[in-house]
């Protein structure tokens, strides 16, 4: 008499394979940081992981892949921690402070990735069409705080303008200070130079 067969549940197999597919994802992390863009492999990061290479494969077609959905959550934390500031209730200055000190904490918390950008030399812009789901969501992020900025135009607390413009110029001035930091090799504080660009932001907005 045959055995009957075990059903796993549905919601069981899903939840392990995010557990899988987020597993993954952490080793080629630290692969990444350990060894660089360049060195690090499928099969590196499969060890790493615990797994077969097969497995990876089967979450991720080929390396590039992989590593493109490993920026793409970093841009996605960077956006949810950003738009948590927006939502919390404060004044244009405090909620300006606030957004820009996201924006910083989260470049100190993953610096050890971001490095390797610096390190390498590597820029988004390369393989453009590799880049796709990244400058997604950079847009995503940057619409958003469009959308604060012509909220707060409509009340009067900054100058008029393009806020689509005014959000990539404010973006543009923690991306620059982050990417001297990571040159500097992450000397200090990041999160020191949230004072001076939100002053720096407010004159120019005319707040």
């Amino acid at each position: 008499m045959n055995a009957p067969s075990v059903q796993i549940p549905a919601a069981r197999r899903e939840r392990e394979k995010q557990e899988r597919r987020a597993a993954i994802m952490a080793a080629a992390e630290q692969v990444i940081i350990d060894r660089g863009f360049a060195a690090a492999s499928i099969d590196g990061i499969a060890r790493a992981a615990g797994l077969a290479a097969g497995t990876v494969y089967l979450y991720f077609p080929n390396r590039e892949a992989l590593f493109q959905e490993l920026l793409c959550s970093k841009v996605r934390l960077l956006n949810a921690s950003v738009a948590a500031e927006m939502a919390g209730g404060r004044a244009f200055p405090g909620t300006l402070k606030a957004v820009i000190l996201a924006m910083l904490r989260h470049f100190e918390e993953h610096r050890g990735f971001f490095e390797i950008f610096v390190r390498e030399r590597l820029e988004l812009s390369r393989g453009a069409s590799r880049t796709e789901g990244v400058f997604a969501e950079m847009e995503a992020g940057t619409g958003v705080m469009a959308r604060w900025l012509r909220e707060s135009q409509k009340a009067g607390v900054i100058r008029g303008g393009d806020p689509g413009m005014m959000a990539v110029a404010l973006r543009g001035l923690v991306f620059q200070f982050t990417r001297d930091w990571l040159r500097s090799g992450t000397k200090g504080r990041l999160t020191k130079f949230a004072p001076f660009i939100t002053e720096f932001f407010m004159k120019g907005a005319g707040a």
